[in-house]
């Protein structure tokens, strides 16, 4: 029952989203609607009409040559008044490595029909639980570095890629993958938030945003109580040139910290991150 109300909520914000029309714009569509990804498998790749999802995975972001990052990707059953949540973890290696978890929705070789090519708009949405020690006033003291939320639709030889990070400073971050000699421009601060995360309780994030032929935008930012309107425009990416395959793929990561805990030998502390309702809407924008 929580899922129905969930999504019925999901597609209310979507369209009102679309009834809020820009000067540039005229309505938004919905296209497809991915509806509790945690219930995903976890390294099962299979074929759907769609194109082959891949299930969750995850990837080691390592910061430092030489070093690693440990950690896992699991569904538990019951957790905190919730069935059948997603249990991200990180579970040792070395200070300031992260682990980014990680779902293909659809992915197409690029000379086959693909239903999203027209896709231009998203509402991705999630509840999440940190399962460790927040502070919002003393930072130093929190057992995570930060928190990202990733949506990327990759058209080669272009790339769409939408991410917010939040880091224990409470200091939020959008990602701009402007090309400059050839790496990425990276994380630039967002001055007007300063949201903090609740800990050992359920927190709600919900990112909405757009695309036109060369630019995208990030557009609102929903979190727990607050709407926060980010009206950010990044201009495209593009892929190595051995992506052959259209995707959409959605991701949450974790980034560890250096360690503060005296219970545990590793170089970053253990962390847990529970999540549920995963939502991904999917639409078209009409300019």
């Amino acid at each position: 029952m929580k899922k129905i109300f969930f999504y019925l909520s999901l597609i209310a914000s979507f369209s009102a989203i679309a009834q809020n029309k820009s000067s540039d714009s005229k309505s938004v569509t919905d296209l497809y609607s991915f509806l509790s990804l945690e219930d995903s498998g976890i390294n099962k790749p299979h074929k759907t009409l769609l194109g082959i999802n891949t299930g969750w995975s995850t990837y080691k972001d390592i910061m430092f040559p030489g070093t690693d990052i440990e950690g896992k990707v699991v569904t538990k059953r019951k957790f905190a008044n919730r069935k059948n949540v997603l249990k991200c973890r990180i579970t040792g290696g070395d200070a300031y490595n992260n682990l980014f978890f990680t779902n293909t929705l659809a992915k197409q070789l690029k000379s086959e029909h693909w239903y999203f090519t027209s896709a231009n708009a998203f509402s991705y949405s999630m509840n999440f639980y940190i399962d460790n020690y927040i502070d919002c006033k003393t930072s130093n003291l929190t057992e995570l570095e930060g928190l990202e939320f990733i949506l990327q639709k990759g058209m080669p030889p272009y790339s769409f890629l939408w991410g917010l990070q939040w880091s224990k400073s409470n200091v939020w971050s959008y990602w701009d993958d402007t090309q400059i000699n050839k790496k990425a421009k990276g994380w630039v601060n967002i001055k007007h938030i300063n949201a903090c995360m609740k800990q050992r309780d359920w927190n709600t994030v919900r990112i909405t945003g757009y695309q036109n032929a060369n630019e995208l935008f990030y557009e609102m930012l929903y979190l727990n109580d607050e709407s926060i309107s980010l009206n950010i425009k990044v201009q495209k990416s593009t892929l190595p040139s051995n992506f052959v395959e259209n995707y959409l793929q959605v991701g949450f990561q974790i980034n560890g910290n250096t360690a503060i805990r005296k219970d545990h030998s590793n170089g970053t502390d253990p962390v847990n991150v529970y999540l549920d309702n995963i939502n991904l809407i999917i639409g078209k924008k009409e300019f």
